[in-house]
């Protein structure tokens, strides 16, 4: 998660395939009290659009998202 102070969050809870743990989704309704400014969820393998390209997330790390982009 973007906390909205220049880093990066992450969820510590393992996840159990498509469907969330309640644990995961404690801690992520935990960590949005805690940054009311916060922005977006971040997941890697993701694919996001930027000014119309294409991107897959490979790592993100505590300040550091990093991306590949994708053919059209």
């Amino acid at each position: 998660m973007d906390t909205g102070k220049g880093y990066f969050e992450q969820v510590q809870a393992e996840t159990q395939g498509v469907v969330q743990s309640q644990a995961y989704r404690d801690e992520m309704k935990a960590l949005e009290e805690r940054y009311p400014q916060h922005g977006g969820w971040f997941r890697e393998g993701e694919i996001v659009e930027i000014r119309g390209s294409r991107f897959r997330i490979q790592s993100v790390k505590p300040n550091q998202l990093r991306l590949k982009l994708l053919p059209r």
